[in-house]
């Protein structure tokens, strides 16, 4: 018979994985407590949930959710890093708070949707170029030849401009 606070807990985890649009699943072992209150308060900053679970307890919610798939991340001790927004932000979140700090925390995979990611998949997400960055590129490029096309219509208007300039200076 399990206790409340485990019927809580259970509750708590489907609620997060019903309503994240990733959880990437990582490994903890070896990281101090000040190590852990320093990756939760950074990844809070970004918007991003870590939340170290009992594995048992992720596999129930996880029935509960339908989201059976969620023991191929499971190795070990697993924390998870809920991401309610843009998916590959956290992903980039995550990746680089690991680089950066050098922690022993290693990336198991990531639950996104119902599709499961590998280790190498999340690294691949967190280093494409963010939604911002690849829609300014875009505009850029629908821009470009427009631009192009205007500076050869005014060229002439132009080059008339500067040959009448130069005309009423040897004039003057």
């Amino acid at each position: 018979m399990p206790t409340p606070e485990k019927e809580k807990q259970v509750e708590e985890i489907k609620n997060r994985l019903e309503n994240c649009t990733i959880a990437i699943a990582t490994g903890y072992t070896g990281m101090s407590a000040t190590d852990m209150n320093n990756l939760r308060s950074e990844m809070r900053g970004q918007n991003i949930e870590y939340v170290v679970v009992k594995n048992t307890l992720t596999l129930l919610a996880a029935a509960e959710a339908g989201k059976n798939r969620i023991n191929e991340l499971l190795d070990g001790p697993t924390g998870f890093a809920f991401g309610y927004g843009d998916a590959q932000a956290v992903a980039k979140g995550i990746n680089n708070y690991i680089t950066t700090a050098r922690l022993p925390l290693e990336i198991h995979g990531a639950m996104m949707n119902n599709d499961i990611l590998g280790s190498n998949q999340v690294i691949q997400l967190a280093s494409l170029p963010s939604k911002g960055e690849l829609i300014a590129k875009l505009v850029g490029q629908i821009q470009s030849p427009i631009t192009s096309l205007v500076n050869v219509l005014n060229a002439p208007y132009r080059n008339l401009a500067v040959v009448l300039q130069r005309r009423l200076e040897q004039i003057q």
